[in-house]
């Protein structure tokens, strides 16, 4: 068996119980590029999960987005305490993302740890929940970037939001542009991390459930 199919075994398990899968990605502000994971200051979260039965379809998905409201520790843990408290209805088995194991479910647990927090929910989608990162199932697919996955004909049936062009794609200026957002125009940067992780959900129901046609809400 290859990892790409254990990924997508994975998600077809999940399927009975997909309220309880959600797409989540963070906003950061980082201080130093050359500083991977240190330092950095999680600006918004942002979580996606289908409420309905009704995969690879705009209708029926919940989206949530967190901001931190000052930049400061107070506010940080306010904001990992706020996430853990919307992960308690939820109770994630499964958590979706982009480079989700790379960098968002390494950021929470650094953060959680600094803080000496111990939030359970927040605990349980770190470290006991399925994790399936895109970047990985895209990559073995041939696409080197999300953005070719978005345009590409293989998920042209979905009805994604793109969002991404609100953002550079270059790292450094991309990471400027959201701590501006962060900044002056918050409106802007959710309707970016929202478009992000509805698109991410919609596109691991494609590669899991297959056609859309093929959708038979079971």
């Amino acid at each position: 068996m290859l990892y790409e199919e254990l990924q997508i075994k994975l998600l077809k398990l999940l399927r009975g119980s997909w309220d309880r899968v959600i797409s989540l990605d963070m906003e950061t502000h980082v201080l130093d590029p050359s500083h991977f994971l240190k330092g950095e200051r999680i600006l918004s979260i942002s979580l996606a999960r289908r409420t309905s039965r009704n995969f690879m379809e705009e209708d029926g998905i919940e989206i949530i987005t967190l901001f931190l409201d000052k930049e400061d520790d107070d506010s940080e843990k306010e904001l990992l305490k706020s996430l853990n408290r919307k992960l308690s209805a939820i109770k994630p088995l499964g958590v979706i993302g982009y480079g989700l194991r790379q960098y968002d479910i390494p950021l929470l647990i650094m953060k959680k740890q600094h803080y000496k927090l111990l939030l359970w929910n927040l605990i349980d989608m770190t470290e006991s929940a399925v994790h399936i990162d895109l970047y990985h199932l895209l990559k073995y697919k041939g696409y080197k970037k999300l953005d070719q996955a978005l345009s590409s004909q293989e998920f042209a049936c979905l009805p994604l939001k793109r969002t991404r062009d609100i953002l550079p794609t270059d790292r450094t200026k991309k990471g400027e542009e959201v701590y501006r957002l962060w900044k002056e125009n918050r409106e802007e940067l959710k309707k970016y991390a929202e478009g992000e992780v509805h698109d991410i959900l919609l596109i691991a129901e494609k590669l899991a459930f297959g056609e859309p046609s093929d959708n038979d809400g079971r």
